[in-house]
């Protein structure tokens, strides 16, 4: 290819990140912001998946209903634009790294734990219509591929919830509580099921399915997002 048709081609079909989406050098893989994203490392809470030092779990006393939580970063930078992108489908074609990303976490976090089965968080019958897909559920499927684990949508929302992007912890649990239920035919019984989410804010929404789960008899309940807010 000449040098005016590899221009050419890179204005109209431009590479792309494979992990947040931005536009990139035709040689690059990666862009200079996720080359240098580091994995939340060190010592961490199970409950919010931050830093110790980040953690406020004591003073915000919330117990959630999942064993342990994980996520590779924090929700900041290329890996917000990451999750934008994923939810406005501006660019799925990041699913793949995205996933890879949540799968080396859990592989990390929860290195003695073997899945009998992966799921994702359900999502309104309005609200998937209006965007055509869920999100979660699409992470969910590729992190199962990768795993090598089952995937099925074990649950659906029964009823509607306020939006929560304003809310804090305590009024995200109430509006939350019993919003969920176990789809007809699914079975978890004495099953070790995994969660997966684009983004974790309080856990409130993670929590209450993992209650769902374990109220129809599931033996363990672990949840992992791509990001966690700081």
């Amino acid at each position: 290819m000449s040098k005016a048709q590899n221009e050419l081609s890179y204005i109209l079909f431009p590479k792309r990140c494979a992990l947040c989406g931005e536009v990139i050098e035709l040689d690059k893989t990666l862009c200079e912001e996720c080359e240098s994203l580091k994995f939340i490392d060190g010592k961490i809470c199970k409950k919010c998946g931050r830093e110790v030092k980040r953690c406020t779990c004591s003073r915000d006393n919330f117990s959630p209903e999942y064993k342990s939580f994980c996520a590779p970063y924090y929700f900041d930078g290329s890996v917000r634009k990451a999750v934008y992108r994923l939810k406005n489908r501006e660019f799925l074609e990041i699913i793949p790294a995205m996933s890879e990303s949540v799968v080396k976490a859990v592989r990390l976090r929860f290195e003695d734990v073997s899945f009998d089965v992966v799921t994702c968080v359900p999502m309104s019958k309005i609200r998937r219509f209006r965007r055509g897909y869920n999100q979660s559920e699409l992470l969910a499927k590729e992190t199962a591929l990768i795993l090598g684990c089952d995937f099925e949508s074990l649950m659906y929302k029964r009823r509607y919830t306020r939006p929560q992007r304003k809310s804090s912890a305590r009024k995200r649990r109430v509006n939350l509580y019993n919003a969920f239920a176990m789809l007809e035919g699914k079975n978890v019984r004495d099953k070790t099921v995994l969660i997966v989410d684009d983004v974790k804010t309080t856990g409130s929404t993670l929590s209450e399915l993992a209650y769902t789960l374990k109220d129809a008899g599931a033996k363990a309940v672990y949840a992992a997002s791509f990001s966690v807010t700081k």
